[in-house]
Formats: C-alpha cells, sequence, structure tokens
C-alpha cells in the first residue's frame, strides 16, 4: 500500500527536510501536497483526502488538535504527530499506531514510523480493526496542551525596539534586583519579569533552579562539580564556562537531573 501523504509544518525548511526523508520511501509514501499553516492543512485535507498525515504539533494559528476538532471522523486521515518539544511522557505512546516523531527528525525514527504504517496496512487490507481506534487522543492532548502553555520566545527591550528571543537560546537567567538578566551564547538582554514569575512560565523539563538568583538551561550544563560539605557547583557550556554554586535548597533538584 502507498499512503497518500500530506506534509504539514510552519516552518519551510523542517518541510523541505520531511519531504527529503520521505522520499527514501517511494514504496511506501507519495507526496501529495503540503501546508505551512493549521487552517491550511483543514484546507488540504478536505480537498485532497490523504491517506497519512505528518503533523506539526505547535503553529501559530490553530495547533494540530484544533485541525482534528475541524474535520468530520470520516475526513481525519492516519495522523503523525511532529514537535520540537521534547516531552517525555508523549513517548509512551510510541508503540500505538499513532505515532510522534521529534524534530529534527533522524532516518532511523522516521524509518521505525515506516514500519508501523507497514503494518497499519496489512491491518487495512485484511479488514481487521485498526489499533487507531484504541488511541488515547483526549490523554495526548491533554500533554501536549500543557507543554503549550510554557514560553517559547521572550521580549526583551534594546533601546526603543522589542526584540523576540527564542527560549531555545537561552542559557541562563540571572536576578539582577527588580529585573532579570538573560543569556544566550552570544547575547544577554535586561527583561522586567523577576525570577520567580519566569520559572513558573517555562518548561521544566528545560529549566533547573539552581539559586534564589539562578535559573539555568538543563542542556547548557557542562558539568555538576561536587564541592565540600556537600555543596555543588554547575559549569555551564559557554564561551566563558561560567561557574554557578548552587544553593544548599537546591542541591537534590540538581542531583536528580
Amino acid at each position: 500500500m502507498i499512503w497518500k501523504t500530506l506534509v504539514v509544518d510552519d516552518e519551510p525548511l523542517a518541510r523541505v527536510r520531511m519531504r527529503n526523508l520521505l522520499q527514501e520511501y517511494p514504496q511506501d509514501i507519495e507526496i501529495i501536497g503540503e501546508a505551512s499553516s493549521g487552517q491550511e492543512a483543514v484546507q488540504k485535507i478536505k480537498s485532497l483526502s490523504p491517506d497519512l498525515v505528518f503533523l506539526d504539533i505547535q503553529m501559530p494559528d490553530i495547533n494540530a488538535f484544533d485541525v482534528l476538532s475541524a474535520l468530520s471522523e470520516e475526513e481525519i486521515p492516519l495522523i503523525v504527530f511532529t514537535t520540537a518539544y521534547d516531552n517525555y511522557a508523549l513517548r509512551a505512546y510510541e508503540e500505538n499506531t499513532v505515532d510522534y516523531l521529534l524534530k529534527p527528525i533522524e532516518d532511523e525514527r522516521l524509518n521505525l514510523t515506516i514500519e508501523k504504517l507497514r503494518k497499519q496496512a496489512k491491518l487495512l487490507i485484511s479488514n481487521e480493526n485498526s489499533l487507531l481506534e484504541s488511541f488515547p487522543w483526549e490523554k495526548l492532548k491533554q500533554l501536549v496542551g500543557s507543554e503549550q502553555n510554557y514560553l517559547s520566545r521572550i521580549q526583551v527591550r534594546i533601546g526603543d525596539r522589542t526584540i523576540l528571543v527564542n527560549v531555545d537560546e537561552i542559557i541562563r537567567f540571572q536576578s539582577e534586583e527588580k529585573y532579570t538578566m538573560a543569556y544566550t551564547m552570544s547575547n544577554h538582554y535586561l527583561i522586567d519579569t523577576p525570577l520567580v514569575d519566569l520559572e513558573a512560565k517555562l518548561n521544566p523539563q528545560q529549566f533547573v533552579r539552581v539559586h534564589r538568583a539562578h535559573l539555568v538551561a538543563i542542556d547548557y550544563i557542562a558539568e555538576i562539580q561536587r564541592l565540600d560539605a556537600g555543596r555543588l557547583s554547575i559549569i555551564l557550556k559557554d564561551k566563558a564556562k561560567t561557574s554557578i554554586s548552587v544553593s544548599r535548597n537546591f542541591v537534590k533538584r540538581v542531583r536528580h537531573l
């Protein structure tokens, strides 16, 4: 069986990469179109009737679940979700017929998805009930919806300009009295949001509080040093190899990273 496939992603480069990856499976996949937004995805699904959609979960206009809600039950194709957010809870669903791919999508991981599609095709050909019917849509929607509440970008002021900085680029936040400094690999910015408010809005799988005045990106921690009296210090991956002492109140949290 060859799946008529629609690729949906608001990022042009992501669509190009997905198309290139899928072109390695001509015996399984026929790409019949692309969509760059949720609304366009709804229109393309209705007009093209694809068998399969690689559907980005987070999009600027409406998310993947809004797309599915806009379709009738008969119009909903098989869905493979894609996202840039690594929520470990979602990985529990990797054994289900509906798959979940983390960007950037790797060849080997996509190959597993194709294998699942081949099994699904056999079920359809033999008229057996699809595993898709038992997929826990609402649970998945809750997991992704909770993740989408976290900040993905922050507004910072530079003179009379306001620019947007992606949270993924930020190495650490440091409290400076009433303000907060946000540090990236190449720059630092002053923002007027207190550290405690920022912590509540950031994904705890991405950032950890190590000190009353310091909130750091977990992926940018290069080393955890053990000092005397059970104290810890972390070294970051920036050019300065910034060292931050871990407060006693946060030692346990850092040890469990």
